[in-house]
């Protein structure tokens, strides 16, 4: 009879014992070369422990000639897997326990990968496997090429933007820009054999999303739990920035309007540094091999901007938020963005996401990570009134606005008028459009000036004043 204590068993006549079956530990009543999938799942894994001489209900039924089958089994193990486990013999029982350590290297079968997931064994198949051979070749999974992928498949566009942006930072020579396409790709580390790298389908590929699942950006508005509208942004990295930053303005950022004197100001909802790094951060960072797509998830008073890259190995919260050196998870990404400009590769990206807030009392940046993900979330420096964008950021009242408007009709109330450069003078401000477009064209449509010369409205000698109804909101008999 055997007895359970704890994760053991343990004999009443030989005071031998072997750990509870688990998800590292395995029993074979005994030895089969088929047993070598669990070896190398162990090694692929977290390591684990086979005990030979044990039946499934874990009695000890030991193994005859025990000396000879671990020897049979630290040869075949060493021949068949490369591996040299700790295996020992128990002579009172007939036990034999073989020890496997994870293995720095990926360990392969007859050219086959497998994996342990809980107490099953599995064969690495797709993502999984590309992602242990990458490891095998001691490269990364964004680093391996893709057959067929030669450079007519990729945006030409993407290409030249990119000579732009570097060309402007000056990193690179302009010599070393000048060259041909294969061979500029193939300086940075994104060509092999005639083949483009995954990493240079990304950046330069002009619909990525169609080769690697996921490789897109998802936008999204909030209220609490529920979505009100999004959108989804593919297209080459080497230009996502820009579209990503024009969605966001377009359709989810508000821009809380103010004055200072006639001056209009259209303030930030977020730090445009802090928005802008935590989004160039997000993409170069992002583990693409996971197919999981960088997530910008916007409420009104906050918004997430979320990857899988996660935290290098070995790292915790306090090495993050702490002056740290740059370990990138997508070196060749990352290095081009460093050639355009987008980043530093100093390792400062976390400080340059926080000094934006440095000004803004009660308003944080906050970051959560692990091995699996990185995420950052920012609160809204101007909420709009409402929820989402029912508050359009032009109907944000400023209480001096009224004051302002009497002003400006009662400069332009005498009989001939004013010109434009005349009440741009009068504003203390530089741009005639932008008087034209924010002042008199609001004023005009409200009837509340007028033309001078009302049959040629595009003329160079054309002039504005204050009509009667003008007047009355002047003099307070006509509320706005």
């Amino acid at each position: 009879m055997f007895t359970a204590q704890g994760n053991t068993i343990t004999s009443p006549i030989h005071h031998a014992s072997i750990e509870m079956e688990r998800q590292t530990v395995e029993w074979k009543r005994e030895w089969k070369d088929e047993f070598l999938k669990e070896i190398a799942s162990f090694a692929n894994t977290d390591g684990g422990v086979i005990s030979v001489g044990v039946d499934d209900d874990g009695r000890f039924v030991g193994v005859n000639d025990p000396k000879d089958v671990m020897k049979k089994i630290s040869d075949t193990v060493a021949n068949k897997l490369a591996l040299y486990p700790s295996v020992d013999v128990d002579e009172l029982t007939g036990i034999i326990t073989v020890t496997v350590e994870r293995s720095p290297v990926p360990v392969d079968l007859n050219g086959r990968f497998y994996l342990r997931s809980g107490s099953t064994v599995h064969e690495a198949r797709g993502r999984e496997y590309d992602r242990i051979v990458a490891k095998r070749l001691n490269i990364s999974w964004l680093d391996m090429p893709v057959d067929g992928m030669g450079i007519d498949v990729l945006d030409s566009k993407a290409l030249r933007g990119f000579r732009e942006r570097a060309s402007r930072t000056g990193i690179l020579s302009e010599s070393s820009l000048s060259v041909s396409d294969e061979d500029l790709l193939t300086k940075l580390g994104l060509m092999s054999n005639g083949n483009i790298t995954r990493a240079g389908i990304l950046l330069f590929h002009p619909s990525p999303e169609d080769l690697i699942t996921g490789s897109f950006t998802k936008i999204g508005m909030f209220d609490g739990s529920e979505i009100l509208y999004q959108d989804v942004v593919g297209g080459p990295l080497v230009d996502r920035l820009d579209r990503l930053l024009a969605t966001l303005g377009s359709k989810y950022l508000v821009r809380p309007v103010t004055y200072d004197g006639w001056k209009r100001v259209e303030n930030t909802q977020y730090p445009e540094d802090s928005l802008r790094e935590c989004i160039v951060n997000a993409l170069a960072h992002n583990d693409y091999s996971s197919f999981n797509p960088v997530q910008i998830r916007m409420w009104s008073d906050r918004m997430m901007v979320s990857d899988s890259g996660g935290l290098p190995e070995d790292w915790t919260m306090e090495t993050l938020l702490s002056d740290h050196r740059s370990v990138p998870v997508n070196p060749k990404l990352a290095y081009a963005f460093f050639l355009m400009g987008y980043i530093e590769n100093w390792g400062r990206g976390i400080e340059r996401i926080r000094s934006g807030y440095s000004d803004h009392v009660g308003k944080d940046v906050v970051f959560d990570a692990a091995r699996s993900y990185f995420q950052v979330t920012l609160d809204a420096i101007t909420v709009p009134s409402g929820q989402g964008r029912e508050t359009p950021a032009s109907n944000v009242a400023d209480p001096d606005r009224m004051s302002r408007m009497r002003e400006l009709l009662a400069f332009m109330d005498v009989p001939e008028g004013r010109g434009i450069s005349e009440v741009v003078s009068m504003m203390g401000v530089k741009s005639k459009s932008s008087v034209s477009r924010n002042h008199l064209r609001p004023l005009m449509a409200r009837g509340l000036i007028e033309y001078t010369i009302p049959e040629k409205p595009a003329s160079r000698n054309q002039r504005y004043r204050t009509t009667d109804l003008g007047r009355e909101l002047i003099s307070g008999n006509l509320e706005e």
